[in-house]
Protein backbone atom coordinates (compact mmCIF):
# COMPACT_ATOMS: atom_id res chain seq x y z
CA UNK A 1 0.00 0.00 0.00
CA UNK A 2 1.43 3.38 -0.92
CA UNK A 3 1.74 6.12 1.66
CA UNK A 4 -0.53 8.47 -0.30
CA UNK A 5 -3.35 5.88 -0.46
CA UNK A 6 -3.20 4.81 3.18
CA UNK A 7 -5.83 5.91 5.63
CA UNK A 8 -4.73 9.32 6.81
CA UNK A 9 -3.97 9.75 10.45
CA UNK A 10 -2.16 13.02 10.05
CA UNK A 11 -0.90 15.06 12.96
CA UNK A 12 2.05 17.27 13.67
CA UNK A 13 4.81 15.91 15.80
CA UNK A 14 7.79 17.56 17.37
CA UNK A 15 10.26 15.47 19.28
CA UNK A 16 13.45 16.22 21.12
CA UNK A 17 16.62 14.38 20.16
CA UNK A 18 20.27 14.86 21.00
CA UNK A 19 20.56 17.06 17.89
CA UNK A 20 17.62 19.31 18.87
CA UNK A 21 13.97 19.47 17.88
CA UNK A 22 12.76 17.51 14.85
CA UNK A 23 9.68 18.54 12.92
CA UNK A 24 7.49 15.93 11.28
CA UNK A 25 4.00 14.62 10.58
CA UNK A 26 2.25 11.26 10.31
CA UNK A 27 0.38 9.89 7.32
CA UNK A 28 -0.98 6.45 8.08
CA UNK A 29 1.82 4.37 9.60
CA UNK A 30 4.53 6.68 8.20
CA UNK A 31 6.31 9.48 10.05
CA UNK A 32 7.72 12.10 7.67
CA UNK A 33 10.56 14.11 9.23
CA UNK A 34 12.24 17.31 8.16
CA UNK A 35 15.72 17.53 6.66
CA UNK A 36 18.84 17.56 8.80
CA UNK A 37 20.40 20.98 9.35
CA UNK A 38 23.85 19.81 8.32
CA UNK A 39 26.09 16.83 7.73
CA UNK A 40 26.53 14.17 10.39
CA UNK A 41 29.85 12.62 11.48
CA UNK A 42 29.82 10.25 8.48
CA UNK A 43 29.36 13.01 5.90
CA UNK A 44 25.62 12.49 5.27
CA UNK A 45 22.82 15.06 5.34
CA UNK A 46 19.39 13.46 5.37
CA UNK A 47 16.92 15.41 3.24
CA UNK A 48 13.79 13.21 3.15
CA UNK A 49 13.18 10.78 6.03
CA UNK A 50 10.33 8.29 6.43
CA UNK A 51 9.82 5.96 9.39
CA UNK A 52 7.14 3.27 9.21
CA UNK A 53 5.64 1.92 12.44
CA UNK A 54 4.28 -1.37 11.17
CA UNK A 55 6.50 -3.16 10.49
CA UNK A 56 9.38 -0.88 11.46
CA UNK A 57 11.24 0.40 8.40
CA UNK A 58 13.32 3.50 7.70
CA UNK A 59 13.72 5.15 4.30
CA UNK A 60 16.18 8.03 3.99
CA UNK A 61 17.27 10.05 0.97
CA UNK A 62 20.45 11.99 1.66
CA UNK A 63 23.33 13.88 0.12
CA UNK A 64 26.99 13.23 0.80
CA UNK A 65 29.68 15.85 1.33
CA UNK A 66 31.24 14.79 -1.97
CA UNK A 67 28.07 15.81 -3.85
CA UNK A 68 26.59 12.35 -4.42
CA UNK A 69 23.02 11.38 -3.52
CA UNK A 70 21.78 8.14 -1.93
CA UNK A 71 18.66 6.28 -0.89
CA UNK A 72 18.87 3.98 2.11
CA UNK A 73 16.23 1.50 3.24
CA UNK A 74 16.63 -0.26 6.58
CA UNK A 75 14.21 -3.03 7.60
CA UNK A 76 13.98 -3.29 11.37
CA UNK A 77 11.08 -5.75 11.69
CA UNK A 78 9.38 -8.34 9.53
CA UNK A 79 10.66 -10.90 7.06
CA UNK A 80 13.59 -8.70 5.98
CA UNK A 81 14.56 -7.61 9.51
CA UNK A 82 18.17 -6.50 9.69
CA UNK A 83 18.56 -5.93 5.95
CA UNK A 84 19.81 -2.56 4.74
CA UNK A 85 20.07 -1.33 1.16
CA UNK A 86 21.90 1.77 -0.02
CA UNK A 87 21.77 2.93 -3.63
CA UNK A 88 23.36 5.92 -5.32
CA UNK A 89 20.76 8.01 -7.12
CA UNK A 90 20.95 10.80 -9.68
CA UNK A 91 20.47 14.45 -8.80
CA UNK A 92 17.24 14.47 -10.86
CA UNK A 93 15.82 11.60 -8.78
CA UNK A 94 16.69 13.42 -5.55
CA UNK A 95 14.89 16.54 -6.79
CA UNK A 96 11.87 14.41 -7.76
CA UNK A 97 11.77 12.83 -4.27
CA UNK A 98 11.94 16.29 -2.67
CA UNK A 99 9.19 17.61 -4.98
CA UNK A 100 6.95 14.66 -4.04
CA UNK A 101 7.59 15.27 -0.33
CA UNK A 102 6.86 19.00 -0.72
CA UNK A 103 3.55 18.14 -2.45
CA UNK A 104 2.66 15.79 0.42
CA UNK A 105 3.53 18.49 2.97
CA UNK A 106 1.32 20.98 1.14
CA UNK A 107 -1.53 18.45 0.96
CA UNK A 108 -1.45 18.10 4.75
CA UNK A 109 -0.77 21.80 5.43
CA UNK A 110 2.78 21.21 6.70
CA UNK A 111 4.03 24.51 5.29
CA UNK A 112 7.03 24.88 7.62
CA UNK A 113 8.36 21.50 6.58
CA UNK A 114 7.61 22.26 2.91
CA UNK A 115 9.68 25.47 3.24
CA UNK A 116 12.65 23.59 4.70
CA UNK A 117 12.49 21.06 1.88
CA UNK A 118 12.26 23.84 -0.71
CA UNK A 119 15.46 25.38 0.69
CA UNK A 120 17.26 22.04 0.34
CA UNK A 121 15.88 21.61 -3.18
CA UNK A 122 17.26 25.00 -4.19
CA UNK A 123 20.69 24.15 -2.75
CA UNK A 124 20.75 20.91 -4.74
CA UNK A 125 19.54 22.63 -7.89
CA UNK A 126 22.41 25.14 -7.63
CA UNK A 127 25.08 22.47 -7.06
Amino acid sequence: MSMENSMCICYNTFRKTLMGWIMGFMVGAWLHEGPDKGYDFSGKQAIVKHLCFGPLEIQIWYKLKDGQYCREIHFIEGIQAGERYTDYIEKSEMIEIIDNEIALCEKYNEMNLASLLQIEREKINLS
